[in-house]
């Protein structure tokens, strides 16, 4: 498992240090990587961001215990395979009880695609500082070798080191020290392929009427979509501008003079008798079974906001407020309201495989010791009558990860699809909405598998756009896509124009799409 070919493409693995652009503890305390020159100099992947993130505890009473990694390793295994491990320890580089003798490990035959995190457990109750893994052929079996944090080091071995069903207890050794093996070599089509799929943002070709644009486009306007309907373009948003009070929509014949010429116009104001009073969330246009509707979230007088729909009258028009039907509470299939104790929110619609799916970020007991965090669920429904799930809400994504979970913000929200040659690309947010943390991640689906059974959906280890994504954009997220009459797609998201305390801004950026189809931000 040691053995390492002779290669001029070295890879090097490694954490990196918090610093005050954005990067905490809970993000440092991640796998990065890069390629490491003939003059020894690092060449990160990602912007030098995280790669590989430990997965969070769920704790008894279903809050979640943010883990970190340090002194990561990688090794060559059997059949091409990489495998990377790592000590766990709590979140950033600190330690808790349920760190003891325990490691991350990961295996991959690319170093893109990556299997889930599995936990290696070495029967101690030391921490484990540094490790190294080795085959021997003459004795059949893994030797892992390990320092605690007191300088001591032992050994484990097993046969099996991904089912570990084997694994000795620690003995200790009169080693010193253990070898370092942070480094690997690879060929030159793994290294084109970790090029060609690890770099969120890069140079474009030339495209059909592709578009360009500046940020900010609109200031403290968050969560914005842009929607084509009729030969117009519309502009729909949280209004931070007004303390999320009302939905505002911009119309205009081009996607630019939605932010040139276009004003907002009033299309759902406040009402105490509606119960329609405060936190006028992400509003989303989408067609559903031919009609529009605007899917979004709101508090009565007191804060917690449930996810509702309101259609478009037949013939009406969308930046007319008498045109549009009063709002209705998404309901469960047996006719109650999606929660009554937690908050629904960030609701968005989507059709894959001819099947039509909600999807919304579901929290309990937020601002205290016991919340959830918020999540991600996702449901069918009947086009025909889209207020009414027609099966049970299913549990897909959970902000386990240090980019989800980090500096007391728990977050899987934002959900917004794009389907496109077969694939379904679910992109959603992590982090603070507020702060600089904030990206966006993608789940991923083949559309004609069944989207609510989980295993069918691959979650991409690292987000896509964070603030070290494009200079002078900070906390990217809570995106929308839309495709233009040329057929280029861009990404709509709003960002900060500084760290923390500056309005929210929307920003829009087109995308390409590399050779897995996946797509990818350009200049």
């Amino acid at each position: 498992m040691n053995h390492v070919e002779v290669k001029q493409n070295v890879i090097k693995v490694y954490t990196r240090q918090a610093d005050d652009n954005g990067y905490s503890n809970d993000i440092a305390a991640s796998v990065h990587i890069a390629r490491v020159t003939e003059t020894g100099d690092a060449e990160p992947f990602n912007n030098n961001y995280g790669v590989l993130f430990a997965k969070g505890a769920i704790t008894a009473d279903n809050t979640i215990k943010c883990k970190g990694l340090k002194n990561p390793s990688i090794y060559r295994a059997a059949d091409d395979l990489f495998v990377i491990v790592a000590p766990l320890c709590a979140g950033g580089y600190e330690y808790d009880a349920d760190t003891k003798g325990c490691a991350a490990m990961w295996v991959t035959s690319d170093l893109v695609d990556y299997s889930d995190m599995k936990m290696l457990y070495l029967n101690s109750d030391a921490f484990i500082d540094r490790l190294h893994i080795s085959y021997s052929m003459e004795k059949g079996r893994y030797e892992i070798k390990w320092k605690d944090m007191d300088g001591r080091v032992y050994m484990n071995y097993c046969t099996d080191i991904v089912n570990q069903v084997d694994m000795s207890m620690p003995f200790l050794l009169n080693d010193t020290e253990i070898p370092e093996c942070d480094t690997v070599s690879v060929d030159d089509d793994t290294l084109a392929r970790m090029q060609d799929k690890m770099q969120s943002y890069r140079k474009g070709h030339e495209a059909e009427g592709a578009m360009k644009f500046s940020f900010p486009l609109a200031s403290g306007w968050a969560d914005p979509q842009i929607f084509a309907w009729d030969g117009k373009y519309y502009f729909i948003a949280t209004n931070d501008n007004n303390n999320n009070i009302g939905i505002f929509v911009r119309e205009s014949d081009t996607v630019k003079g939605l932010f040139e010429s276009a004003e907002p116009v009033l299309i759902l104001k406040d009402d105490k008798e509606k119960k329609l009073i405060q936190n006028f969330w992400a509003p989303e246009l989408h067609v559903i079974g031919g009609d529009v509707y605007i899917l979004f979230a709101v508090s009565g007088e007191t804060f917690g906001p449930q996810c509702h729909m309101m259609k478009l009258k037949k013939d009406g028009c969308i930046s007319h407020i008498d045109d549009w039907e009063e709002p209705v509470r998404v309901r469960r299939q047996n006719g109650e309201y999606l929660a009554d104790a937690g908050i629904t929110l960030d609701m968005t619609y989507f059709e894959a495989g001819g099947v039509s799916y909600l999807c919304w970020s579901y929290r309990e007991h937020i601002f205290s010791e016991k919340d959830t965090g918020s999540m991600l669920y996702i449901a069918t429904i009947d086009s025909e009558n889209p207020y009414v799930l027609t099966s049970e809400p299913v549990l897909l994504s959970r902000p386990l990860w240090g980019w989800e979970n980090t500096d007391g913000t728990i977050n899987n929200e934002g959900p917004f699809a794009l389907v496109r040659d077969g694939i379904v690309y679910l992109a959603f947010s992590g982090g603070s909405a507020v702060g600089d943390s904030y990206a966006v991640g993608y789940l991923i689906a083949d559309e004609h598998d069944d989207l609510l059974n989980i295993v069918n959906w691959y979650k991409k280890p690292f987000p896509v756009h964070t603030s070290y994504t494009i200079n002078g954009e900070y906390g990217p997220g809570h995106n929308s896509f839309f495709t233009d009459e040329h057929g280029n797609v861009y990404t709509v998201y709003h960002a900060k124009e500084k760290l923390s305390g500056t309005p929210r801004c929307t920003g829009v950026c087109r995308l390409e799409f590399d050779s897995d189809g996946e797509p990818y931000l350009v200049l």
